[in-house]
């Protein structure tokens, strides 16, 4: 099953936004579109799926996790846990683990027992995963991921560009890290020897598990330009990367972000480098957020990235990775009401069960548009007839 969640605030009037501030969106399959509310008027910061599970986690910026339950006809909330004193900043639960790793805006992670929501006891202090000789605040916790091929090493990314690698057995920091520049994002690849960041001056830096200098591998700025003066031309945050591998032998980078300034405000943008080839995709709004659709969900086997999803302040596109030219599939969700004025509605009461998968059927045999790719979408999650409500 293959369903992609993502918070969706819309830019429109108050209280439709208010009404989406706290609301997640569940896509899947062409018609499957579902829609769970939290009652308290706290945004929706973080969500996580509990893979094949049936079940998912969000944090909401008044500090609360909730854990949903979507299993049964009606989603619900079965358990809720509150933070008291510390701003949650970063999520992650590893495949298949009972463990919830909370990383929080001063510095600490906390770690839930997923099953029953409940804090562990464990507290990985921001002053003991640091260096003793460091004065300063390494800033919050902006990152959280174990080790592909050991789940009991944990990468903790810190704002200010502090990496460490925790081991969670003997409860020391094992290899500690210090980029020049702020971390937005960090990715590892598959093997587990190494890591790629993402920074605030629009550079990616490779950093290796085992190394001996205390400098990256490599330091690349995939957009940057070199000016009249001979001086590299500044670029704008790199927000989040992925490194994905392939059995072909060549990986895929895949960032939002890092134009230089010139383009950067009136371009938003997808970078796919695959191999020795750079390719820009340019987005029709802003992007808000990026997943992509791999082959498995084990972090130590090749990904092989087949799909890109992309959330947009105003759209959902979805990019076909293994077409040329990387063209997007044909989106069979309805077109968003922000594009075009609504001039007439008809409500249609104690419909057939069948109208709306016949609706979608008679939509996808008219005529394809050009530039699309030729494969079906790819999403393909969820049932018909779930809805919750009682009339159709």
């Amino acid at each position: 099953m293959n369903v992609k969640l993502f918070v969706y605030p819309y830019p429109c009037d108050y209280e439709r936004f208010k009404t989406f501030l706290n609301s997640r969106s569940s896509i899947g399959q062409p018609g499957v579109d579902v829609h769970v509310r939290h009652e308290s008027e706290a945004a929706v910061m973080h969500v996580l799926f509990l893979i094949n599970e049936g079940a998912l986690v969000a944090a909401t910026a008044d500090d609360n996790l909730h854990l949903w339950n979507y299993r049964q006809k009606r989603p619900e909330i079965v358990h809720s846990l509150k933070f008291q004193r510390e701003r949650i900043t970063c999520l992650h639960l590893p495949f298949q683990s009972k463990w919830l790793y909370v990383g929080t805006e001063r510095g600490n992670i906390h770690i839930v027992n997923i099953e029953l929501f409940q804090l562990s006891g464990y507290i990985i202090n921001w002053n003991k995963a640091i260096e003793l000789s460091r004065k300063t605040h390494p800033g919050s916790v902006v990152h959280l991921s174990d080790c592909p091929v050991d789940p009991s090493k944990l990468l903790i990314g810190y704002e200010s560009g502090q990496l460490v690698v925790w081991d969670l057995k003997s409860r020391v920091a094992e290899v500690r890290y210090q980029c020049a520049e702020s971390i937005k994002s960090v990715s590892w690849h598959h093997e587990g020897k190494q890591f790629m960041c993402s920074h605030t001056d629009g550079s990616l830096t490779t950093w290796a598990v085992k190394q001996t200098s205390p400098k990256p591998s490599s330091v690349i700025f995939p957009h940057a330009k070199t000016n009249k003066e001979g001086k590299q031309e500044p670029c704008k945050s790199i927000q989040k990367v992925e490194w994905k591998c392939s059995k072909s032998g060549e990986s895929f980078v895949i960032f939002s972000g890092g134009l230089t300034n010139d383009r950067a405000g009136r371009t938003p943008s997808i970078t796919v480098i695959h191999g020795k080839t750079t390719t820009v995709l340019e987005m029709e709004h802003n992007v808000v957020d990026f997943a992509t659709l791999c082959e498995t969900p084990y972090a130590s086997d090749f990904a092989e990235p087949y799909a890109l999803v992309v959330l947009l302040h105003n759209d959902l596109v979805v990019v076909d990775l293994h077409s040329q030219g990387y063209p997007c599939f044909e989106n069979p969700y309805s077109m968003d009401l922000h594009e075009s004025p609504v001039t007439c509605c008809t409500y249609l009461a104690d419909c057939p069960a069948d109208l709306i998968p016949a609706f979608y059927s008679v939509g996808a045999r008219g005529q394809k548009r050009q530039g699309f790719s030729e494969k079906a979408w790819p999403i393909c999650g969820g049932k018909w007839g779930a809805s919750v409500a009682t009339q159709r």
